[in-house]
Order: structure tokens, then C-alpha cells, then sequence
């Protein structure tokens, strides 16, 4: 009975052992897979000045952040998806509003009127 005790614990050490080697194994996958996205995101012309976040979970990307056009956004998930290891990549970047200056308010303007009653 002790025996089988000992034999048992033993497989559930050597189990946990191989979950947390796995584990660990994972993490370096995707910080690989990470560090290869943003070093090549980095080299495009385009995408050089954008922040892009870049997460990896068990080869899932994540890309996340801002650019000024959506052309912008194809070449990031195409960059991303044609690194070794990923299994996807989910786009949650957003295309910055353009703001065009428009005319100067005029003098005034925003100030209510006053009222012909004088109140």
C-alpha cells in the first residue's frame, strides 16, 4: 500500500513538473512570436512611428492601438500573420480621425446675445 502511495505521488510530481515545462516552453513561444512582430512592424516605413501593442497568448495575436489609415491596418495583420507560430491574429487597431482645420470662429461667437429686454 505504500508502495502504490509513493508511485502515485511520484506521477502527479512528474506530471505537475511536465504542466509547468510545457507552461514555460509556451511563454518563451510567445514572447518569440511577440518580439518577431514588433522588430518586423518596426522595419515597415509605413508602421514605423506607430505605437502598435503587440500581445501573444498561445500563438494568438492581439495587435492594438492607432494608425492613420486602414491600409495601415492590412499590412500590420499581414505582418503578423506571416510569422512563424501564429495561429491568429485578432486586429483591435483604430484608424485615427483625420482632423482638418476648419475656419477660424468669429469674434464672439459662442458669447450669447443680449436680450432686447436689457435682463
Amino acid at each position: 500500500m505504500g508502495a502504490m502511495v509513493g508511485m502515485i505521488v511520484a506521477l502527479g510530481a512528474g506530471c505537475s513538473s511536465m504542466g509547468a515545462q510545457e507552461s514555460t516552453h509556451a511563454y518563451f513561444q510567445d514572447a518569440a512570436i511577440t518580439s518577431k512582430i514588433k522588430a518586423r512592424l518596426l522595419e515597415d516605413q509605413a508602421l514605423r512611428g506607430f505605437q502598435i501593442k503587440v500581445d501573444t497568448y498561445r500563438g494568438h495575436v492581439i495587435l492594438s492601438g492607432f494608425v492613420n489609415h486602414a491600409d495601415e491596418i492590412g499590412t500590420a495583420v499581414r505582418i503578423a500573420k506571416s510569422i512563424r507560430g501564429v495561429v491568429s491574429v485578432r486586429n483591435d487597431l483604430v484608424v485615427k480621425r483625420a482632423v482638418t482645420p476648419g475656419p477660424a470662429p468669429k469674434a464672439g461667437a459662442g458669447t450669447p446675445a443680449p436680450s432686447p429686454s436689457g435682463s
